[in-house]
């Protein structure tokens, strides 16, 4: 191979692998428009792969394909069991779930990454610690992470907790980044891990709203799906 063709090999793998990156910073929210123009979540979202991995979901009832999912709008919060700041969403995205979830949208939350041999029994247990038992515990089949490399890439890195969005078609729309109650994005911090974890936990059990996906923004955001937003 000439010096040239690995110039241009090397390239065309570059491209790929940082691709999400260009998108991430280049490109303005693609649902942010309409009743959601001014709306801080609407916002926050951003491009992402088209394209959803075709992975098997195991749950409380089985196998099944992903794309069983296909016929409503769709928003997958893609977590682990290792990541607090995912267990922090949960809880709003049940309370949203009962109150607007229908024919037409549903929050559809599935564990990737897994460190530990988690089963559907022990993400269903997890749920019943959050007051989540609106939600089938799923999680990707084999413990993969294929959903997880394929969706969650930004700045060459993986990031959870992330939300995907769905189009009925089964088409990935955008996706949104774990944004915080005050407006920030907040990565994960390792030497605060565990504390943050037993106080959410606390407060989850409590009850209490933990993300903009528990105030008034998470509500209007899941009305509009719930009305149609995506054709």
């Amino acid at each position: 191979m000439s010096g040239l063709d690995r110039r241009s090999v090397v390239a065309a793998l570059a491209s790929l692998i940082f691709s999400d990156i260009s998108i991430a910073e280049d490109a303005k929210s693609p649902i942010a428009r309409g009743v959601l123009a001014q709306n801080p979540l609407a916002q926050a979202f951003e491009p992402a792969p088209a394209e959803l991995p075709n992975v098997e979901l195991w749950g409380s009832r089985g196998t099944r394909d992903i794309q069983t999912l296909k016929g409503r709008t769709i928003l997958m919060p893609l977590w682990a069991e290792w990541c607090a700041p995912c267990l922090e969403e949960i809880p709003d995205f049940a309370r949203l779930q009962q109150k607007y979830g229908n024919e037409r949208f549903a929050i559809v939350p599935v564990l990737t990454g897994p460190v530990k041999k988690v089963t559907p029994e022990i993400v269903g247990q997890i749920f019943d610690y959050l007051h989540a038992n609106a939600f089938e515990p799923l999680l990707e089949n084999n413990r993969g992470s294929r959903l997880m490399e394929a969706l969650t890439r930004r700045s060459g890195r993986f990031e959870i907790p992330c939300n995907v969005l769905i189009a009925p078609e089964g088409r990935v729309v955008a996706r949104e980044f774990g944004l915080k109650s005050n407006g920030e994005f907040e990565p994960p911090s390792e030497g605060t891990a565990a504390a943050k974890k037993s106080t959410m936990l606390a407060h989850a059990e409590a009850g209490d709203s933990l993300s903009l996906w528990g105030k008034q923004a998470g509500e209007q955001f899941a009305q509009a799906m719930a009305n149609g937003f995506l054709p």
